[in-house]
């Protein structure tokens, strides 16, 4: 039956935020592991992955790298006969660099209706964040906030979150943080931010194999189950 479980459980459908492009960050180092993660995405009912590789100060990839990759993981998916769309578009850590490529009109890689994914620091808040978003919003991106239920920095307090919301911004909440992966912190912002809600996507930021349980158990739970029930979540529109 695979790691999905129960057929009654609804599928997310199509996955945003993962790291599968082997060895240019801290996601897959191999093509053999990049095909066991797709094989157990599909599992779990998923039909469309947007593959999105770190853009950090750690791993400072180009558009270009990030293509390449991923024709060639396209390539080794057809070979082995696995039936998925993949495509990519990149997690772009909010810092001065990031923030000098928007205001020069540098290309930035966006999924779907231009939504830009990006992170910033997990312990610190960023200085220049919310200038950026605008900056990137007055270009018609739509930026959307990786994994909100786990900065530290918010000390469980959503009132950051809240600010950001009434800007504009999208929230990706983590089908991991729900399964207890990253702790009962993370968990508990994320039901907040579920039952006010404020998600507008759920991703896997899957990287490596031992996260797949913790994904599985939160595409279960009665919370994500009731979201995707609901219609309100916009990872549909990305099929």
């Amino acid at each position: 039956m695979g790691l999905f479980g129960k057929k009654s459980t609804l599928p997310l459908e199509v996955d945003l935020h993962s790291h599968l492009i082997p060895g240019i960050d801290d996601g897959s180092q191999s093509i053999e592991q990049s095909l066991h993660m797709i094989r157990s995405l599909i599992d779990m009912g998923f039909k469309k992955i947007i593959t999105t590789p770190h853009i950090h100060p750690r791993y400072p990839n180009k558009n270009e790298n990030i293509m390449l990759g991923l024709e060639k993981l396209q390539r080794e998916i057809v070979s082995a006969n696995i039936l998925i769309e993949l495509e990519a578009a990149a997690e772009y850590y909010v810092d001065e660099s990031f923030y000098e490529k928007v205001k020069e009109n540098e290309p930035i890689l966006f999924f779907g209706d231009k939504y830009v994914l990006v992170e910033s620091s997990f312990i610190n808040k960023p200085a220049f964040f919310e200038s950026t978003m605008f900056d990137l919003q007055s270009k018609g991106y739509k930026p959307v906030l990786a994994h909100p239920e786990r900065y530290q920095f918010l000390e469980g307090s959503i009132d950051w979150l809240e600010e950001l919301k009434g800007m504009g911004i999208l929230f990706q909440v983590t089908l991991g943080s729900m399964g207890g992966y990253y702790g009962d912190k993370p968990m508990k912002i994320s039901k907040q931010l579920l039952s006010e809600g404020m998600v507008d996507f759920l991703g896997s930021d899957l990287h490596r194999e031992s996260h797949l349980p913790y994904l599985s158990k939160g595409l279960k739970s009665k919370e994500i189950q009731r979201l995707i029930k609901s219609g309100q979540l916009k990872n549909s529109q990305l099929l």
